[in-house]
C-alpha cells in the first residue's frame, strides 16, 4: 500500500433523466469530495497528525522541559532495649513500637507518612513546600499552579516523591523529585527529619501509654483490696470474732476439758451408787455439779454448731463468710501485689527500650537530571501518533472499500 495513493472517493454518475437542482447538488457534493480527497490524503495527514505533533513534541523534551532532579534516601528502623525472650525470637529481632512482633510493621509505617497529607501541610508550613514547585524557570505544565490547593499540592506531592520497603530487612528506601539539585537535597531533609520526629512521638507515646496503663491497675487492684479489707474489718466488728478458726479451736479445747471433767465426776458418782450412798450430800453435789457440766458442754456445742437458742452468731456459719471474705482478701491482695510488679517492669521496660530511624545512606546533591527522559518519552509518544494514524488510515480505507 502506497503513501501517494489518494483515499478513494467515489463519484456517483447522474442521469439526465433527474431534476436539474439535483443534478447541481450531486455536482457540489463531488466537488467537495474531490476537495477533501485532496487535502486529506496519507502523505498529508501523515505530517498533520503524525511530524507535526512530533515535532511540538520535540521541542518541548528537548527544549522546554525543566529538568529534573532526583535524590535518594536510605534508612531503617530500629528498636533497643528488647527482651531476651524476644531477643531469641527466630522470626525478627524486636517488637514494633505499636505492639507487633515485627520492626517492619515500623518501616511500613515510615513509608507510610512519607506519603501522608500531614507531612505535605507540616513541609508546608516549615520550608514553604509548594514554593519550591511554583519556580518560575518551571516549566509551565510541569509547574505547580499558583492558585492550587492544599489537595493540589498533596496529589503533585504523590507525583514527586517515592517510597519502596524492602521486607526481609526492612530498609525504607525514599527518593524525592524536584527542580534543582539543592530543592531535592532539602526537601528530603525535612521530610526525614518529620519522619524521624514522628517516630519518636509514637515510641514516647507507647511507652507512657504501658506506663499509665500499669499504674492504672495498680490503683484498681489497690481500690479492690482495700475494699476486701473494710469489708472483713466490717464483719470482725459485726460479730466480735476476729479469727472464727482460732476461736473453733479454742471451743474445742474447752469443750474437751468440760468433758473431760464431766466423765471424772460421772465415774466418781456411779462408786457411790456402788456404795449405796448416792443419796448423800456428796452425791447430790456430784448431780448438781454433772449437770452444771453438760449445760456448759452443750451451750459451746451450740455456739460451735448446731441449733442455737440465743441470738449469737454460730462459728460454723460465721466460718462460712469469713472464708469468702479471707479469701477475696488473699486474691485482691496477690492481684495489688502482681500489678505492682508489672509497673516495675513496665517502667524498666519503658526507660531501656528506644525506638529511633537510622539513615545509613543520606540524600547528595545530583549532578544530572534523569527526568523527564527526553529521547525515550519523545520516541515512545511519536510511535503511539504512528500507530494510531495507522490503525485510524487502515480503518477509512476499510470504510471507501465498502462503498464502492
Amino acid at each position: 500500500m502506497s503513501l501517494q495513493v489518494d483515499y478513494a472517493v467515489q463519484e456517483v454518475v447522474a442521469t439526465a433523466k433527474g431534476d436539474p437542482d439535483d443534478v447541481l447538488d450531486l455536482t457540489k457534493k463531488n466537488a467537495t469530495s474531490r476537495l477533501l480527497s485532496i487535502i486529506f490524503n496519507k502523505k498529508n495527514s501523515l505530517i498533520a497528525f503524525v511530524f507535526f505533533p512530533s515535532a511540538i513534541i520535540a521541542i518541548y523534551c528537548f527544549m522546554i522541559a525543566s529538568g529534573q532532579y532526583i535524590s535518594e534516601s536510605r534508612m531503617i528502623v530500629r528498636t533497643i532495649g528488647i527482651s531476651e525472650q524476644f531477643d531469641t525470637s527466630e522470626t525478627r529481632e524486636g517488637r514494633s513500637i505499636i505492639g507487633g512482633d515485627s520492626l517492619t510493621q515500623d518501616s511500613y509505617i515510615v513509608a507510610n507518612y512519607l506519603r501522608s497529607p500531614q507531612i505535605v501541610r507540616m513541609l508546608d508550613e516549615q520550608i514553604g513546600l509548594r514554593n519550591f514547585f511554583l519556580r518560575e524557570s518551571i516549566d509551565t505544565l510541569s509547574r505547580l499552579r499558583k492558585e492550587a490547593s492544599f489537595e493540589d499540592l498533596y496529589k503533585y506531592w504523590l507525583r514527586h516523591v517515592d517510597t519502596y520497603v524492602d521486607g526481609p530487612s526492612g530498609i525504607i528506601i525514599f527518593t524525592v523529585r524536584a527542580f534543582s539539585p539543592e530543592d531535592t537535597v532539602t526537601i528530603s531533609t525535612a521530610a526525614l527529619t518529620a519522619a524521624d520526629q514522628m517516630i519518636d512521638r509514637i515510641s514516647e507515646k507507647a511507652k507512657n501509654d504501658l506506663v499509665t496503663r500499669g499504674e492504672g491497675d495498680v490503683v484498681t487492684s489497690l481500690e479492690a483490696y482495700r475494699q476486701a479489707l473494710d469489708e472483713l474489718r466490717d464483719y470482725q466488728n459485726k460479730t466480735g470474732i476476729l479469727d472464727p478458726v482460732s476461736s473453733a479451736k479454742m471451743l474445742n479445747s474447752i469443750i474437751a476439758k468440760l468433758t473431760e471433767e464431766k466423765l471424772g465426776l460421772t465415774v466418781t458418782l456411779k462408786s457411790l451408787e456402788a456404795a449405796k450412798a448416792d443419796d448423800t450430800a456428796r452425791g447430790r453435789q456430784l448431780r448438781r455439779s454433772i449437770q452444771a457440766l453438760e449445760e456448759q458442754i452443750a451451750l459451746r456445742q451450740n455456739s460451735l454448731a448446731g441449733k442455737s437458742s440465743t441470738n449469737e452468731t454460730q462459728l460454723s456459719s460465721s466460718l462460712t463468710e469469713f472464708s469468702r471474705l479471707e479469701t477475696r482478701r488473699i486474691v485482691t491482695q496477690a492481684l495489688y501485689e502482681s500489678t505492682v510488679r508489672n509497673l516495675d517492669t513496665a517502667k524498666s521496660a519503658a526507660l531501656k527500650r528506644t525506638t529511633f530511624m537510622a539513615v545509613f545512606s543520606k540524600s547528595e546533591v545530583p549532578e544530572e537530571s534523569e527526568y523527564p527522559d527526553r529521547i525515550s518519552e519523545w520516541l515512545i509518544l511519536t510511535a503511539g501518533l504512528f500507530t494510531l494514524w495507522v490503525t485510524a488510515t487502515l480503518v477509512w480505507m476499510s470504510i471507501e472499500d465498502h462503498r464502492v
